[in-house]
């Protein structure tokens, strides 16, 4: 019997990549819920994807970012097992199952993520190691790479981290209301790493589970928040809420000093 899922998809402006998404997900796993949660798009969004039948779709008047629109759409799904999903995200295969099949058989688990591939099918980062200074300094100074940024595990079964890219993420519905969903404080970025850090302070662990592979265009979903050169600045905010003001500068400044130093002897 197969597992009945409550998709939550937020969307702001990307009508025709987020029927994409829609379209991969009745492929593969028909029949489930999908709860469209749309920050009040300007374009086609709404009339494109009012003609499938499993799609509910909550109308916002205003953008108001990622967590507190997932949050809304959590509280209209009907499923036990919720998955969170960018609108940028394709289903290739029915495997995403298999991850929700695992999450269920492993109560110690309390968020669970798939690889993620790009649209050429190569592998694409979504786990971060523990996000610490000395972290940013082996990486960015003494060049150990997958120390700090997000990278793509090479192992091939399930296996625990510490940070999941939250653009899709399976859960069980009563867990996380428990722990109060999404934090609203985040906007937009960040909001995925607050929640891991929470679920790891519980006791609960943050899994990764490679035989689930989809395609991930990454940023699309986000691009029209900002200009490609400023896209870096969004991040600043909820950079400060996640690590604080004092260790969100010095992270910067090991990175940025880092890159320096790296070209300065790269160039002799």
């Amino acid at each position: 019997m197969t597992t009945k899922l409550s998709f939550i998809i937020v969307t702001w402006n990307t009508a025709e990549i987020t029927k994409k998404c829609v379209e991969t997900i009745n492929k593969y796993i028909p029949h489930q819920e999908i709860i469209i949660v749309d920050n009040g798009s300007q374009d086609n969004t709404i009339s494109l994807l009012s003609k499938y039948k499993n799609v509910k779709i909550i109308e916002n008047n205003a953008n108001l970012g990622f967590s507190k629109a997932n949050n809304i759409g959590l509280k209209s799904a009907t499923s036990d097992y919720i998955i969170f999903m960018n609108s940028d995200i394709e289903l290739l295969d029915a495997n995403i199952l298999n991850m929700v099949d695992f999450l269920k058989n492993n109560s110690d688990i309390g968020i669970i993520g798939p690889k993620f591939l790009n649209p050429d099918l190569t592998s694409q980062g979504s786990v971060f190691p523990p996000q610490t200074a000395l972290n940013a300094f082996k990486e960015f100074w003494l060049n150990k790479p997958n120390s700090f940024s997000k990278y793509v595990p090479k192992n091939q079964n399930p296996i625990p981290v510490s940070y999941i890219s939250g653009g899709c993420l399976a859960v069980n519905k009563h867990f996380f209301e428990s722990i109060g969903g999404w934090n609203e404080k985040y906007y937009f970025y960040f909001e995925d790493m607050d929640l891991c850090r929470k679920v790891n302070q519980i006791g609960k662990q943050v899994y990764f589970y490679p035989d689930c592979q989809i395609i991930h265009r990454h940023g699309a979903s986000g691009k029209n928040l900002a200009p490609q050169k400023d896209q870096w600045r969004r991040l600043i905010p909820s950079s400060k809420k996640f690590h604080g003001i004092f260790k969100h500068y010095l992270i910067n400044f090991i990175i940025w000093s880092g890159q320096k130093w790296q070209k300065l002897i790269h160039s002799k």
